[in-house]
């Protein structure tokens, strides 16, 4: 009897040891992410859920801090996944990535889609005008972009700096290519410059500012919670996207759970998810904000098209004119 017990017990001891040890032997995969605490968070939380047998170790920093990490890890690759950053940042980066296709990718137009699938787009923030039609000249929000060079609105705009703000960038290169040199001039010298993008669109949320130069998704996030004195303006000339992605690193050490990852977050429902909890206009096409939000369909807005390639070898130039603006003012 007690040896029938002692092994009862030892089958019993044996079996917590491993089912202990299956549960230590989860794989993990790195994720390298630009993305904001609350959306990161959100979605590894979903994806453990469902992928119980992977854990998510998360390293987060700005898009060009971790483009520099990843090439300076070339040798010996410590991430897996890059989410998320600009198309055309991570084109710049490409020879550190390595192609997938995903299952996801047939939803996303393929304009936004690496070539060889070196990177997959995820969503696009959309240059808009915040206007606080309290502080507003007149109480009217401007409807464009030109109507900012007007001196009537000098030291009411702010405009986060394009030296620390990839969206504020592209904004500004495409109103200085829309508008010409000398509105374009105007306007910078009518704002005042703060350093984070956050500082802008609080700014006017708060009322220090009548008008932001913001992306979509700040501004809304206001009018969705409540603010009426808060308008989403999408400028007459048009407008211009900044669409952002994600890759695989190349010479990633988990390729088969970072695939996993990188279709997870390419997924409809994921992306509907993100859409829903912070504004980030999806790339997928069967993801209908309008049914999601007052936003309007991407088809609605008048897009300027960027060439991404040359904008990203015109940055240095272009910020190099931007100091001399900025100090002449």
């Amino acid at each position: 009897m007690l040896t029938k017990r002692a092994a009862v017990c030892g089958l019993i001891i044996l079996g917590s040891v491993y089912a202990s040890t299956a549960k230590a032997a989860a794989s993990q995969v790195v994720l390298y992410s630009s993305n904001d605490v609350q959306t990161v968070s959100t979605v590894v939380d979903q994806f453990e859920k469902q992928n119980p047998d992977i854990k998510v170790a998360v390293v987060r920093a700005g898009t060009g801090a971790l483009m520099q990490r990843i090439k300076a890890e070339s040798a010996n690759p410590l991430g897996d996944i890059f989410w998320s950053g600009g198309l055309s940042t991570i084109g710049a980066f490409q020879d550190q990535f390595q192609p997938y296709r995903s299952s996801q990718a047939q939803a996303v137009d393929a304009q936004y889609r690496g070539p060889n699938d070196l990177w997959l787009g995820t969503n696009t923030h959309v240059s808009v005008l915040m206007a606080n039609v309290r502080q507003a000249p007149g109480g009217i929000a401007p409807a464009r972009w030109r109507d900012l060079a007007d001196a009537k609105w000098k030291g009411k705009i702010v405009i986060p700096d394009p030296q620390f703000s990839s969206a504020s960038y592209v904004a500004l290169y495409g109103m200085r290519k829309l508008l010409g040199e000398a509105t374009y001039t105007q306007i910078v010298r009518n704002a005042v410059i703060v350093g984070t993008t956050s500082a802008a669109y609080q700014g006017v949320a708060n009322g220090e500012f009548a008008a932001a130069v913001t992306m979509e998704y700040a501004a809304y996030q206001y009018v969705a919670g409540g603010l009426k004195e808060i308008k989403v303006v999408y400028p007459e000339e048009g407008t211009f996207l900044s669409p952002e992605g994600m890759a695989l690193i190349k010479g990633g050490k988990r390729p088969a759970e970072a695939q996993r990852l990188y279709d997870f977050l390419a997924s409809q429902s994921t992306q509907a998810t993100i859409f829903e909890r912070a504004y980030r206009r999806p790339l997928r096409a069967d993801v209908d904000v309008t049914k999601l939000s007052s936003l309007p369909a991407l088809s609605d807005i008048k897009v300027i098209p960027l060439d991404d390639v040359r904008m990203e070898a015109d940055r240095g130039d272009f910020l190099t004119q931007w100091r001399q603006l900025v100090s002449s003012n």
